[in-house]
């Protein structure tokens, strides 16, 4: 599911006097493992996070159910072989390729120098080893690092983590600000996650697979 609204608060608990887990932001995404009832009758969604292994609280009118139509494969009659993306970090772009031919392309960011370091994506040739639709990605302390449940669209291309990812936190596609990984809109991550392999069935949260859609990252 993910949320719909500017921002909802999640809590540990469904009771009168909560206490704030996180806050879920608008385009996040997010495993809903059941349904619960407050005192006065309203549901809400119990989400599992899957980075510290607890689950928490929304109201359920925050959330919309990510239909199947809007999840099934794209182009999946193109041999995987026949599949190229290609990452240009000078200029902040990603190009999608059937064989020659353009099918997508969008501004990214891409690793930067931070106030924590220096860090870049690394050039090179890659693939789409491992997806899933959701993540809480966190490192570091909260003056140089960050927690951020409810990542989307998340697809890896080195075991260290480095991936292609939605962003809800920032909107200053073209430039370099990332930790390393390829940041972009998640309506192209979105896409990105249908039309890259391995395909991910619906009931799972993540898939690994030996093979994938080559990546190609040019400096």
């Amino acid at each position: 599911m993910e949320v719909t609204i500017p921002w909802v608060d999640a809590f540990w608990e469904v009771k009168t006097e909560r206490r704030r887990a996180y806050r879920l932001y608008y385009g996040t995404t997010h495993w809903v493992a059941g349904l619960a009832h407050d005192k006065k009758d309203r549901t809400w969604y119990r989400i599992y996070d899957d980075r510290i292994a607890q689950s928490y609280f929304v109201p359920g009118e925050s959330l919309r159910h990510i239909p199947f139509a809007e999840l099934t494969p794209i182009a999946p009659e193109v041999p995987q072989e026949d599949k190229r993306i290609e990452v240009d970090l000078a200029n902040q772009w990603i190009q999608c390729y059937e064989r020659d031919r353009l099918v997508y392309t969008a501004r990214v960011s891409t690793g930067a120098r931070l106030d924590g370091g220096d860090y870049w994506t690394p050039p090179g040739e890659f693939t789409t080893f491992r997806k899933r639709g959701s993540r809480h990605m966190a490192a570091g302390n909260l003056a140089s690092g960050y927690d951020l449940p409810g990542v989307p669209w998340v697809s890896y291309i080195t075991p260290e983590g480095i991936s292609f990812h939605g962003t809800y936190w920032h909107n200053d596609f073209g430039t370099p600000r990332s930790h390393g990984c390829i940041n972009m809109t998640p309506q192209s991550a979105k896409w990105l996650f249908r039309w890259t392999r391995p395909l991910v069935p619906t009931h799972l949260d993540e898939l690994w697979s030996e093979v994938g859609t080559q990546v190609v990252i040019r400096a």
